[in-house]
């Protein structure tokens, strides 16, 4: 009975990394961003908004590569969403020294707002570009980005673009951490389903939101997702569900961002958002984090403790190695691809895994107790949350060419 259902379990863990290998397959031939044309004859107007809070960190050196960009038509907008720190210092030294930049200052939180997403609808509001390119105040972009993205979302006729960014995970577990998410991200958005007609496959990125001005301003903004935590990923949803063409490339690099600053603080940081991501569902978070840690940890207990003998035991221990080694796989390749790794991140996935799912339980847990989200210092009530969270449920499967 127990080998039975080992063999049952262990051949659909295997079966099903196989297929996340497929898939990833087809998420890896993405276009790379750096190997993309930069040429046009004409440039349409390019608007940046970056909303910030509290960024002294990062900011002084991710607006200098927005601001060293030669892109021919272009406006930096700045949205300083009540900082505290020496964020409005940077700001003021920066705008001084260069007229392109513009910097708006909001004082007061509207109510029924998240602070970024009332910064991002204050500097949607002031631009007058074709395009709308949303970022974090922490994103560094490589010369020539904006000129390679434009140019590619201008000839494919997308409406709405994603440039996948690099992170920058210097230690090990962090860097492993970083790639799963990501790889599960990709996969579960369905992300490879983005040409297909009909299919539910969405995608947003808050390192690189580029939006055509028309498309959002359709849309209503931010108006949908006022109190959206995920609110990234929800706009890629609205746009997409609208009939707007969508497209997904990897950066190569070319933009790229520190997450957060360490193993342990990654986690944390995404403790933030995890349950909101899963739209504050306590089943689907709980489901996910057992699957996720199923899939990640069985096989290698399985090796550890299996004491079994005869055919089956062996078909069982050859099934448990396949599954193990085939994910061990794909997680080093994703480190690779999006995290700058070496491939052997891969055998941390027993670990990292478990990490995950404890993560969305953490989080699921703190916002229940809390009763509310508490990002940068301001409380959101959950029931609010819940109330005005757009759901994916609520969006029919869109009919556009892809």
């Amino acid at each position: 009975m127990i080998e039975g259902c080992a063999l049952a379990l262990l051949g659909a863990l295997w079966i099903a990394w196989l297929r996340y290998a497929w898939l990833f397959g087809r998420v890896a031939r993405l276009p790379n961003l750096r190997a993309m044309p930069a040429e046009r004859t004409q440039w349409p107007r390019l608007s940046v908004v970056v909303a910030c809070r509290n960024e002294e960190a990062g900011l002084r050196r991710a607006l200098s590569s927005l601001l060293s960009q030669d892109y021919p038509d272009s406006q930096i907008i700045v949205v300083d969403d009540r900082s505290e720190d020496g964020t409005v210092a940077i700001l003021r030294e920066l705008a001084a020294a260069h007229p392109a930049l513009r910097v708006v200052r909001v004082d007061t939180l509207p109510a029924g707002w998240l602070g970024k997403t009332n910064a991002m609808q204050v500097g949607a509001a002031t631009a007058t570009g074709d395009w709308i390119l949303f970022t974090d105040a922490d994103v560094v972009f490589a010369p020539g980005a904006f000129r390679r993205a434009v140019a590619w979302v201008e000839r494919e006729g997308y409406g709405h673009a994603v440039a996948l960014p690099r992170f920058v995970a210097p230690g090990f577990l962090e860097r492993s951490f970083v790639s799963l998410f990501g790889l599960l991200f990709l996969l579960f958005l369905r992300v490879d389903d983005l040409r297909r007609p009909g299919s539910r496959g969405h995608i947003g990125v808050g390192a690189f939101n580029l939006v055509r001005l028309d498309a959002y301003r359709a849309i209503g903004g931010h108006e949908r997702l006022r109190m959206e935590v995920a609110d990234d990923l929800k706009l890629g949803l609205v746009l997409r569900r609208s009939g707007v063409r969508q497209g997904c490339a990897d950066s190569g690099g070319m933009v790229s961002v520190r997450w957060q600053r360490g193993f342990r603080a990654t986690m944390r940081g995404l403790m933030k958002n995890f349950f909101a991501g899963n739209e504050y569902r306590w089943g689907q978070t709980v489901a996910n984090a057992i699957g996720l840690s199923l899939v990640t940890t069985f096989p290698v207990l399985f090796l550890a403790a299996a004491r079994g003998t005869g055919a089956g035991w062996t078909v069982a221990r050859l099934l448990a190695l396949g599954a193990w080694l085939t994910s061990a796989l794909l997680h080093g390749v994703a480190a690779r691809r999006f995290a700058g790794g070496r491939g052997h991140e891969g055998l941390a996935l027993p670990l990292i895994g478990p990490c995950l799912a404890g993560v969305a339980l953490a989080s699921a847990t703190i916002t229940t107790l809390r009763g509310a989200v508490i990002w940068r210092g301001t409380r959101y009530p959950l029931p609010e949350l819940r109330a005005a969270a757009v759901r994916e449920a609520q969006w029919p499967p869109d009919r556009s060419p892809g």
